[in-house]
């Protein structure tokens, strides 16, 4: 008797194309790393001899205004090798920037124009729409005491994977998996995962299914 096997055990073969685009994909984004090179050599060299970030933030701000493909390219490319971790299968739009290293990116995060982002970890497919804010939490001149502190702290904002972040948000604290974050929400105090979130400040509109 013949045996049939279950297409859901064995595993099936990408198509060609798929690994072909993946391959130009690659090619390109080794382009760019070349084309950055210098620049990531000297954020280095920064992050190995001082503190600060001021060179890193120069070369943010100077590739977040070239435009189209290429200029999301050179953003993704340099992003890749200063970032705290930083998948290269991201898109970064026209006008954002990253301004300090510790933010991690998981693959497929995408941004659009101008948006702003501190330390931050953006989960695997988040979409942001354009004008986003997270400037690494609520808190950074408060002391411990509740008064104002020169010396900045920052805290990681999460977003979890799957979320999608409308125009000008602002995230002060932690997202959910799964989210939808409604436009020009003030996110102040964590919210759960497969929530429509809205307001200012923001709470859950809705659970998703």
């Amino acid at each position: 008797m013949a045996v049939t096997a279950d297409p859901t055990t064995v595993p099936q073969p990408q198509p060609r194309g798929s690994a072909a685009r993946r391959a130009v994909k690659a090619l390109v984004f080794g382009i760019a790393a070349l084309i950055v090179s210098p620049l990531i050599l000297i954020t280095w060299l920064e992050s190995v001899t001082t503190k600060g970030e001021g060179v890193f933030l120069t070369c943010a701000q100077l590739l977040a205004n070239l435009p189209g493909p290429p200029g999301a390219k050179l953003r993704g490319a340099f992003y890749w090798a200063t970032l705290e971790r930083c998948s290269w299968e991201t898109h970064i739009g026209f006008g954002s920037v990253f301004t300090h290293r510790g933010a991690v990116l998981a693959p497929h995060v995408s941004m659009g124009a101008y948006c702003v982002i501190g330390h931050a970890n953006l989960g695997a497919g988040v979409m942001l729409g354009s004008r986003i804010s997270i400037p690494s939490g609520k808190r950074q001149h408060f002391g411990d005491t509740g008064g104002i502190v020169a010396e900045a702290r920052y805290d990681t904002v999460s977003v979890g994977a799957g979320c999608w972040i409308g125009e000008a948000a602002c995230l002060l604290a932690d997202v959910g998996e799964g989210c939808i974050v409604s436009a020009g929400a003030i996110v102040v105090k964590a919210m759960p995962a497969r929530s429509v979130i809205g307001g200012n400040p923001a709470q859950v509109l809705r659970t998703l299914a």
